[in-house]
Parts: C-alpha cells; structure tokens; sequence
C-alpha cells in the first residue's frame, strides 16, 4: 500500500468520496493524477514564489536571474492553478521579460510550517515542490481575467492596493508549458497542463476542514 504525507488533502478525498459531493476523482486514480493534486496544493497554499529569468544585465546577460515574486492561483476559496503575479516594469525580472518571455518558477511547502514540524529539510525531496516552466503573459484590462486577477492578487496581499501608482504596477500570469513535481525519493515527475488543470481542489476548500496531517491512500490495496 502507497501512502502520501501531505498536509489537509487525503481525508479530504476520502469524503468527498464517500460523501457524493462533486469532483473528478477517478475510480482509480493514477500516479499522475495524484502527482497534479499535490502541484495543485501547493501552489494554492504559496504565497510567493521564485522566479528565473534570462538576464538582460550586462555583467551577467543570457544567465539565468532568480528573483521573488508574490503570487496567487486564485482566492483562497477558488483555486485556478494559474500563477497570477503583481508586476511592475521598474522589476529586474520584468526587465528581462521585455527581452524574452519565457520563465521558470518554483514553490515549495518549505514556505509553510509544514517541513519543519516534519523535520525535513528544504532539499530534502519530501519537503515538497513543484516547478514550472513557460512564457510571461501581461493581462490586459481589455481581458476577461483582469478583474479576476485582481481580486486574486489583492485578496492574498491586500497591501498591494497601497503600492505606488507610479510603478504601473499591472497582473500577469504565466503561460503554462512544463510542469515538474518533486515531493520523494527517486527523482523529479513529469505532469501536463491537462493533467494539473484537470485536477480542480475548489470543492475540498470550500469543506473548510483543518487538520495537521492526513494522507492520500490508495483505498483499492487496502
């Protein structure tokens, strides 16, 4: 039996299971579809994020940049899975974005406490995390996700209302290509946009139950 640590998912799954409320969980659900689930929760439990660019700085040009970028998949009572940022084009990765578009991020639970009251260390592959590549897209206030965007930026960082009017601060999101798990021993595992997309946890939020630690277990080999 295959057993997967992860904070407030597995009886969760388990209810809405047995509990005839809507979600798509298959019958038998696939190692793939678990490793979405997890890129899922974490990136709706992030708050920020890492962000490489292509570095358009003269010392440096063509290496890859890391900054910090805050972040949101959407309110916490409706996760998307789509990275929504706040950017402003004063930003050394926006920058760089200017010249080429394409990026890679990185969230990971050692952001939570989670790691920690594991007693895991940010490297070690337990401590989950998820990366993700793809190219840099500006949302305009003519998109139908604009106002979305927004909220979903100003309901996690609220401060962000506040920040200066002169930095013509704008939401973004990213293009979705690649999309990599790490969260165990044996290596890194690969999971599509479908896949992840595919994957919608906004009804087991909205069950608005807490605990410490529970499991995802593949009921069919117990």
């Amino acid at each position: 039996m295959r057993v997967f640590q992860m904070q407030r998912l597995a009886i969760i799954l388990f209810l809405y299971a047995v509990g005839g409320l809507e979600i798509s969980i298959p019958s038998l659900p696939s190692e793939s579809w678990k490793a979405a689930l997890v890129c899922r929760h974490i990136m709706h439990e992030s708050d920020w994020i890492s962000i490489a660019t292509l570095s358009t700085q003269n010392a440096i040009k063509g290496y890859p940049f890391v900054s910090l970028e805050s972040m949101s998949d959407g309110p916490k009572t409706n996760s998307t899975g789509v990275p929504y940022l706040y950017m402003t084009p004063l930003d050394t990765p926006s920058i760089d974005i200017m010249n080429d578009d394409r990026v890679s991020i990185m969230a990971s639970l050692a952001q939570s406490d989670y790691c920690k009251k594991e007693n895991l260390d940010p490297e070690d592959p337990r401590c989950a995390r998820v990366m993700i590549s793809g190219t840099f897209k500006k949302i305009e206030k003519s998109f139908p996700e604009y106002d979305f965007a927004l909220m979903s930026l100003f309901e996690r960082h609220p401060v962000m209302r506040k920040w200066p009017k002169g930095h013509a601060f704008y939401p973004a999101k990213i293009d979705i290509q690649q999309i990599q798990l790490f969260d165990n021993f044996g290596g890194v595992k690969q999971v599509t946009p479908k896949e992840y997309f595919d994957v919608n946890i906004t009804n087991i939020l909205n069950m608005n139950l807490n605990f410490d630690k529970i499991f995802i277990v593949d009921v069919t080999t117990v």
